[in-house]
């Protein structure tokens, strides 16, 4: 599904200017992910990017941007083969998909506010990666508790604890890099009418003479 999206997308957008602005995008994620911060229980956390792709280039983009990450990785014995399909489960769905939607209904909410369309996708990509990388850790220590190499009672709550602390440098770091495209180059930021962002109405001021006033 992800290929299909992304190939529809191609239709329309200049193919030769979005292959290497994918290729950009994966080596960020991928520097993003190669620091890992040991976690008490035998495993290990590291920031993801996949909110921050998909507000970019879209949910299903960041899938395929995610899935790519992965493979390189496990070819270093990062993560592993047979973890793949679990690795892109927790970072491509959960933080890409479900990440962009719920950056789409905090955007409905920022819509009732006087903010600034940059400010709000950014306000909102900084929370919602906040917590797609956080519902993704629970799932990593679900997954590893039912895989019965730690026990759950011990995994999910050491995932979960962790990601809430590395979720606020994933959150700042989302935002600054939305922030930062939004005022450098704001047609990049290719996801604009899929979030539903509203412009700012502007304020009507009647004068004397449109108020009947002499």
């Amino acid at each position: 599904m992800g290929f299909y999206k992304v190939g529809k997308m191609f239709e329309k957008e200049d193919s030769e200017k979005m292959v290497p602005y994918i290729g950009v995008l994966a080596a960020v994620v991928f520097a993003f992910q190669f620091v890992n911060y040991p976690v008490p229980g035998g495993t290990s956390g590291h920031l993801i990017g996949g909110t921050m792709v998909a507000i970019i280039l879209g949910p299903w983009a960041a899938v395929i941007v995610l899935f790519l990450v992965l493979v390189v990785q496990s070819l270093f014995g990062d993560g592993g083969i047979t973890a793949l399909g679990a690795n892109t489960f927790n970072m491509g769905i959960i933080c890409g998909i479900l990440g962009f939607y719920i950056v789409k209904l905090i955007i409905v909410g920022l819509n009732k506010t006087k903010l600034s369309k940059p400010l709000k996708v950014t306000l909102a990509s900084a929370i919602g990666s906040y917590i797609a990388i956080v519902l993704a850790a629970f799932a990593c220590g679900v997954e590893i508790g039912l895989g019965g190499i730690i026990p759950m009672n011990v995994a999910v709550p050491s995932m979960v604890y962790w990601h809430m602390l590395i979720g606020i440098g994933e959150a700042i770091i989302t935002g600054l890099i939305i922030f930062y495209i939004y005022k450098a180059k704001p047609d990049l930021i290719m996801t604009e009418k899929q979030l539903g962002v509203k412009p700012v109405k502007p304020e009507i001021i009647k004068t004397e003479k449109q108020v009947g006033v002499v």
